[in-house]
């Protein structure tokens, strides 16, 4: 537990965006390893005698905050430990509102603890633009490169703005306790930049702080005019979150410039972050030291592409020159320890695509994107993050901390957060997907203790639904009714498929608490599921045995003049609530067809309140393309996949886009439905985890594939275990499939009545026990 005393500078000058520079004085007797460990408020970077060794901290909830630790290798003799601490005070999408800036750091030795002088100095040379990237992140910077101070040097205490903090009580309570932070470091890796443009640039828009983003992207870049400055406009590959390091030759004074994009507008960078629900600042600005100079911002940026200005000093200033621009990433992960490889060139670079977008959305958290929000949401990360991480990196510790933030972050009478920490929010499907990802997430990696700790949380969701009972299923809840984009239940209906992802987490419940031994709590579950069962049979199902997208909450609701829906058929397939599967099938096979980008002339998701009943998004192929392969339908997923996520190749986007549309982010993980279902139904192994730990049914669905093949990372007990997987058409039409794992395994072959397999391998009852370091050889005749 970290028990620094909580600093702060005594008098800061504003109250919102505001740097901080703490810096600590200590001696070393000996050389060796210095352990330092530091919490603050919000963002801050930390410096050791001069040289960056830290940044942080990762976010947290009030009742749980992090400290993080670092273990410089140090000469003997005085040192200089030196945090700058970013005080946003707004509300955003990462850190705690209303907290005041502060920091706790503590240094220690083999010896023991070490005592620190402290000194605290606010940064002039960062100036309020008065602009924030946008609603829901922090600021815009605005650097003077000439006033920020040497770090490898300890403050001047004879400097008038040189002052000793003070302590005050932890602002997250008496008696809090900060613990060590359970995710490791977010890497920094190094990305290479290509020039895609440069020139001159006349100004056409004054003055400089009227409106930076809009004076920045209507200068003239082909100017008949006289030169105001330079640009050059670099690709950095795929959107991250990264942090730009930009190397320029100017004057003292000269400013310099850099925007951020996802993608071009007309050819250009237009630093403005689409659907933000607010205005938009996507540039940085520092002002010039003299010569050759490393430019850095303070925070990361998500974006693609970045254009740098140098305006000159005077009109026709000659030295001015940007020599090169690239980035660092700011990631959880670097390369995949799974893969797949097929005989189709466009599948594999869909699995690709659905990877790297992955890694782009997973810092200390799985953010939904880099660029317009870093947000946490549960159904982004629970529930596709949580399949998509498992096949690609093999790591779930982001979305188990996920899990744990949203019950730490529970509204008061129940519901578990959707959106949290920062600018919390409650979604009625996101508090349901949260009960059934942490039964989810403890069943794929063997690790119980979030159903214990957890279980209060599900109870108290659960019940917060029921209290909204009525004679025709939930309804009438106060919190923001989300399922998908597009999908809207007017007044006075009941969403149909709000109560049927609320009969999959009363399932999932009772299986919960039965684990715990608590048949006690899962009898009352059944009656509740049993109720709800039989309203949706009552009261959901349409002529064709089909389930309706919504009934009325009162009045009449004749079988007749039910309408059958999209996402509630997808859902009742998933959970065994339609009456004609094949018809159900057909009609979801149907729909998706009629929608675009399967249908080019179809209506358009341009924008969030876009609703119509002919849409279909990538996020929700989580649930219908799964719905599809368990029915068989291996070569129509297949061809969705090509289509609707060949049509995001076809725009030239190198990550995935939030919807089938490029005016939204185009680097969203919720869109990763291939990458974990090509690794799991396309190679034929899914997890059965209620079976038992290491437990696979095998489920061969070839489609029109000849040869497919891949590693998929068995989670839990050792990272680098695997299971590889390759199957093959022969000559005679059989199918050879080859599997080999790292650890025990159990398989069971799923009957199929078209399909007959010959096995080398006794038999195990219904399947087969692979030791670890075991081969699995098997021919399947369809």
């Amino acid at each position: 537990m970290l028990n620094a005393p909580c600093l702060q500078h005594p008098a800061l000058s504003r109250e919102v965006n505001v740097y901080v520079l703490f810096q600590g004085r200590f001696r070393l007797d000996q050389a060796g390893r210095c352990k330092i460990r530091l919490f603050s408020c919000g963002p801050y970077r930390l410096y050791m005698n001069g040289e960056e060794i830290g940044e942080g901290p990762a976010r947290f909830t009030v009742d749980h905050p992090e400290y993080d630790t670092y273990e410089p290798m140090l000469e003997a003799g005085e040192q200089t430990v030196s945090a700058v601490v970013h005080h946003y005070g707004i509300d955003n999408r990462m850190f705690i509102p209303d907290l005041p800036h502060f920091l706790q750091c503590e240094a220690s030795d083999d010896s023991g603890s070490l005592t620190v002088s402290w000194r605290a100095l606010e940064l002039d040379a960062y100036r309020h633009l008065g602009r924030r990237v946008n609603g829901q992140l922090g600021w815009a910077e605005c650097c003077d490169t000439n006033r920020l101070p040497d770090l490898s040097r300890p403050l001047d205490d004879a400097v008038a703005a040189v002052v000793e903090p003070v302590v005050v009580r932890h602002p997250l309570g008496e008696g809090t306790r900060t613990l060590p932070k359970q995710i490791r470091d977010c890497l920094q890796l190094p990305v290479a930049s290509v020039v895609i443009g440069q020139g001159v640039y006349a100004n056409r828009f004054g003055y400089e702080d009227d409106d930076p983003p809009v004076r920045f992207l209507s200068r003239d870049l082909r100017p008949e005019l006289p030169a105001d400055g330079i640009w050059m406009r670099f690709d950095l590959g795929r959107i991250g979150l990264h942090r730009p390091r930009i190397v320029i030759e100017a004057p003292r004074g000269a400013i310099i410039e850099a925007g951020y994009a996802e993608s071009l507008t007309d050819g250009r960078v237009y630093p403005l972050i689409p659907l933000s629900a607010s205005s938009s600042c996507h540039l940085d600005r520092w002002v010039a030291s003299g010569g050759r100079q490393t430019l850095r911002t303070f925070s990361p940026r998500g974006f693609r592409f970045m254009e740098v200005h140098i305006a000159f000093i005077a009109a026709g200033t000659a030295g001015a020159r940007i020599v090169h621009a690239d980035a660092e990433l700011r990631t959880l992960y670097d390369r995949p320890l799974g893969s797949f490889d097929s005989d189709d060139a466009l599948l594999n670079r869909i699995w690709e695509l659905g990877a790297d977008t992955v890694r782009a959305c997973c810092e200390d958290a799985l953010i939904d994107t880099p660029t317009r929000e870093r947000g946490q949401w549960i159904g982004d990360a629970a529930v596709i993050g949580l399949e998509a991480l498992g096949v690609t990196f093999g790591d779930t510790s982001l979305i188990r901390r996920a899990l744990e933030q949203a019950s730490a972050c529970r509204r008061a009478d129940g519901p578990a957060a959707g959106l949290c920490p920062g600018q919390d929010t409650y979604l009625t499907t996101y508090s349901l997907y949260w009960v059934q990802s942490c039964l989810r997430e403890a069943s794929l990696t063997g690790d119980r203790r979030l159903l214990h700790e957890g279980l209060e949380t599900a109870e108290r969701t659960i019940d917060y639904f029921w209290r909204h009972w009525t004679p025709r299923g939930i309804a009438g809840l106060d919190i923001w009714d989300f399922l998908d984009w597009g999908h809207l239940v007017g007044d006075g209906e009941v969403n149909v498929s709000l109560n049927l992802v609320l009969l999959n987490a009363l399932r999932d419940l009772i299986d919960w608490e039965r684990e715990l031994g608590r048949g006690d709590l899962a009898e009352q579950r059944e009656r509740q599921a049993a109720e709800l069962q039989g309203v949706i049979c009552e009261h959901y199902r349409t002529e064709d045995g089909l389930l309706a997208k919504s009934v009325p909450l009162a009045g009449g609701n004749a079988i007749s003049a039910r309408k059958p829906g999209y996402h509630a058929t997808v859902l009742g397939l998933l959970n065994g609530c339609c009456d004609d599967r094949d018809c159900a099938v057909a009609f979801v096979k149907a729909h998706m067809l009629r929608c675009f980008p399967n249908d080019a002339a179809a209506p358009r998701l341009a924008h969030p309140g876009a609703n119509n009943d002919r849409l279909i998004t990538p996020s929700f192929a989580h649930f219908s393309l799964q719905a599809l392969w368990e029915a068989g339908e291996a070569e129509f997923a297949l061809e969705q996949y090509r289509t609707c996520w060949g049509w995001m190749l076809d725009q030239g986007l190198t990550t995935l886009a939030e919807v089938f549309d490029v005016r939204w982010s185009h680097c969203h993980a919720w869109s990763a439905a291939p990458t974990w279902q090509l690794s799991r139904y396309a190679l034929g192994l899914l997890p059965e985890p209620e079976r038992g730990a290491n437990c696979f049914r095998l489920l061969l669905q070839p489609g029109s594939l000849e040869r497919a093949a891949g590693t998929v990372p068995l989670l839990g007990g050792d990272a680098a275990d695997a299971v590889r997987i390759a199957w093959s058409r022969q000559a005679d039409g059989s199918v050879r499939c080859e599997l080999t794992t790292d650890r025990a395994i159990r398989v069971r072959l799923q009957p199929s009545a078209n399909q007959q397999v010959d096995s080398a391998s006794t038999m195990n009852g219904e399947g087969w026990d692979v030791p670890a370091g075991g081969k699995l050889e098997l021919n399947f005749r369809f």
